[in-house]
């Protein structure tokens, strides 16, 4: 009975396709693929009108699906790619996984065969979704390696829509196959994920992210871990930095020094890689390195009086990295003596050695009257004050910068602070035992 008094609305009556028993619709269905095919091979058109319309009818595309697997493998591309590009409903994934699975047990290399020339963003999701839904692994192993032989232009909105549905599987499925790719347009969507990862598990979702993102590193263009460098995120920049690290990028050397300069939140990381970069040979702070030439560059052409002060706070970094590599940027700068007084008391007091070592090399080479300051307070400490290895690398840089006048010089500065510090110690002694003497 009609109650559309109830509603204001009247119900559309049903077609009588719709109204067609399970049964009538195989028959009709048949019959009209045996007149689809001309003598020349090619489809009559209003009757490929027709079998599409029928095709489409709700609750009707698994019987449709049933009689298709007797057609030709053209019709049947045909077919499937309407099929996966326009039915939508969650009903019809399941029966479409079903399908497929039995296909395979059936005709394992004429599905595939058909699969893989879906290569359509409209299809795709559709095959996603019987990824995600099916039990068998094997059926699962067997999809993905067909979503993966697609370009990846056909994978990047499909992959981008699972990543966005908060259906935790799809998210999981579209994380694998952005990873697994290597290729610049899909990971480019999952770091867009990785921004801000959302959904039923989220730090599982946020993890997958990573490491896919860490397995797709591999294969990736250079141009996208520098965009990631220059990101608006921090989460994508840092992401960006353990990847140039892993790939040892030189050509991120730049960036990596801009962030030192200018990030907060990623300086300490980005401070570490470009010392890790100059231990593994690719990177000197000297103008005749190339990488080091580079440094200078952004060096030179920042402003200077803003970059100095910068400069001057990052020697004072709470990182020992960011630390270190502030005082060897500042080698390279075109007139440095501004900061020289400063590196004087890094020399000399810094906790850790390569900081201190790393102050004494940039005074050496800037300011000679500075580091022979830096240089007789280190010799002229008591023994064991000084780390081994400051101590030597000091010893070398006496020989290596000061000519015999300056050693001469250096070595009386350090005889009269030893006396300085010899006299200050009998004083205190001298005090000390005198309030003994008062107290007894």
């Amino acid at each position: 009975m009609n109650s559309g008094f109830l509603t204001d609305k009247v119900r559309p009556a049903r077609s009588a396709a719709t109204r067609m028993d399970n049964e009538t619709y195989r028959i009709r269905v048949e019959d009209l693929f045996r007149e689809l095919l001309l003598e020349d091979g090619t489809m009559d058109e209003g009757v490929r009108q027709q079998l599409e319309q029928l095709a489409l009818l709700p609750r009707k595309t698994r019987y449709f699906l049933r009689v298709l697997n007797d057609q030709p493998l053209p019709v049947q591309v045909h077919f499937y790619r309407l099929i996966l590009s326009r039915v939508k409903e969650k009903d019809f994934y399941a029966d479409l996984e079903r399908h497929i699975r039995h296909r395979f047990y059936e005709a394992r290399e004429q599905i595939k065969e058909i699969l893989s020339q879906l290569a359509d963003p409209e299809c795709v999701p559709a095959l996603m979704h019987v990824i995600a839904l099916t039990e068998e692994g094997w059926l699962a192993g067997e999809l993905i390696r067909i979503a993966l032989s697609f370009e990846p232009e056909v994978l990047r909105e499909p992959v981008h829509q699972a990543l966005q549905s908060g259906d935790y599987q799809l998210q999981c499925l579209g994380i694998y196959l952005a990873g697994k790719s290597k290729r610049d347009p899909l990971l480019e969507v999952l770091s867009q994920f990785y921004r801000r990862p959302f959904g039923e598990k989220v730090d599982r979702l946020e993890r997958k992210a990573y490491d896919a993102l860490m397995e797709g590193v591999e294969g990736c263009s250079d141009g996208l871990l520098l965009r990631w460098l220059r990101d608006s995120s921090a989460r994508v920049r840092e992401l960006g930095i353990v990847a140039v690290a892993r790939r040892r990028l030189k050509a991120a050397v730049g960036d990596l020094v801009r962030l030192v300069l200018v990030d907060a939140k990623t300086r300490s990381r980005a401070a570490q890689t470009l010392l890790d970069f100059e231990q593994e040979g690719l990177l000197e702070f000297k103008e005749t390195d190339e990488a080091g030439a580079a440094v200078q560059n952004i060096l030179a052409t920042a402003k200077r009086e803003p970059l100095l002060a910068t400069l001057k706070e990052l020697t004072r970094d709470e990182s020992g990295a960011v630390r270190e590599v502030a005082l060897k940027m500042i080698r390279l700068l075109p007139d440095a003596a501004p900061l020289a007084g400063g590196l004087v008391r890094v020399a000399v007091d810094d906790r850790l050695r390569n900081v201190q070592l790393a102050a004494l090399e940039t005074l050496a080479k800037i300011d000679h009257e500075r580091f022979m300051d830096a240089a007789a307070d280190l010799m002229a400490a008591a023994a064991g004050t000084v780390h081994p290895e400051v101590a030597e690398g000091l010893e070398r840089l006496v020989a290596a910068t000061l000519d015999e006048a300056k050693r001469a010089r250096l070595a009386d500065e350090i005889e009269h602070r030893r006396k300085k510090r010899e006299e200050a110690l009998e004083k205190f002694a001298g005090t000390i035992e005198s309030w003994r003497h008062e107290i007894e």
